[in-house]
């Protein structure tokens, strides 16, 4: 029975299983039109897989403002088959994992580069205060180009906790227009960063990235040492900002960055393959790297590396 063939039947009742996995538009055009008619009813069973559309159907089940739905979550534990050792799935899956395949809590990617958790760290209180500094990182590119904004609270030596009040995000244009919108933005910067690569010359202007933003009046400071270019050793370094061993957050995020947001949960490391060696290094998938880029940029020089970090993976 394919989708299309579905449309002639009216149904009463409706169960999919693995519902995370069934595309929004197979439900919408294809399989709700079959209840209607016969005023049916629909039951979604699932292991999450991310905030996606089953994510958007269990908030309906959890709203006053649609008594027509229902929604509940059960843990793998709660079930009478369930034999396995908990504290040892805890030792050996990743926090994410675990509390999306055990615990059926939804989780942004189980293989995630960074511990994003938007009930803690996207909050309305990262917004701009005009007696705090602004900084912001780049990403250059004509594809994507990229800009973090952010301010530190709550400074001490060498850490702070760090608001991102502000983005950029844009897609196919030159660098000279990636300039103006910086310079349109309504801050006044003490300090931007960005990727060494931008001091090389641009095919489409002749000049640097750099040197275009400096004939608007934007100074982009980089570094060229190996240390701050060294991508294991700098994603470590940022790492501590979203959760440190205590499990406290110190990096928290304005709702209006989107791009952001989706970047910080979704930017991953390459599927491991078996007989192949393990990379470190997260995958530049064109889409998610850009910001996280960024953001790397300008943390690793706002608060500089030791030298003997260079190379070493932070396993905890």
């Amino acid at each position: 029975m394919t989708e299309r063939s579905i449309r002639i039947y009216g149904i009463d009742y409706l169960i999919i299983d693995e519902a995370a996995l069934i595309p929004r538009s197979t439900f919408e055009m294809y399989l709700r039109p079959t209840l209607a008619d016969r005023q049916g009813w629909c039951l979604f069973t699932s292991t999450p897989r991310g905030f996606n559309y089953l994510h958007k159907l269990w908030e309906f089940g959890q709203s006053p403002e649609h008594p027509d739905w229902a929604s509940w979550t059960f843990p793998s534990t709660l079930s009478p088959y369930f034999k396995d050792d908990i504290k040892e799935l805890e030792r050996t899956l990743t926090r994410e994992t675990f509390l999306q395949e055990i615990m059926c809590e939804f989780q942004s990617y189980s293989g995630k580069v960074y511990p994003m958790d938007r009930f803690r760290q996207v909050t309305e209180k990262a917004k701009h205060d005009p007696s705090k500094p602004v900084y912001a990182g780049l990403d250059f590119g004509y594809r994507h180009s990229a800009a973090v904004v952010i301010q530190l609270h709550n400074e001490r030596k060498g850490f702070a906790d760090i608001h991102q009040i502000d983005e950029l995000s844009l897609k196919n244009v030159k660098t000279a227009d990636f300039a103006k919108k910086m310079k349109a933005m309504p801050y006044n910067f003490t300090g931007i960063w960005g990727d060494p690569a931008g001091s090389g010359t641009n095919l489409q202007s002749g000049i640097s990235d750099i040197a275009v933003f400096r004939q608007h009046g934007l100074r982009v400071n980089i570094r060229r040492d190996a240390v701050t270019r060294n991508v294991v050793s700098g994603v470590s370094h940022v790492r501590r900002w979203f959760e440190d061993a205590a499990g406290d957050t110190h990096f928290y995020i304005n709702p209006k960055c989107k791009e952001s947001i989706q970047a910080y949960e979704n930017y991953h490391y390459p599927e491991h393959r078996e007989n192949s060696a393990l990379r470190h290094e997260p995958q530049k998938d064109g889409k998610f790297d850009h910001h996280c880029d960024s953001l790397r940029f300008l943390l690793t020089n706002l608060f500089p590396m030791r030298s003997r970090t260079a190379g070493v993976i932070d396993w905890m």
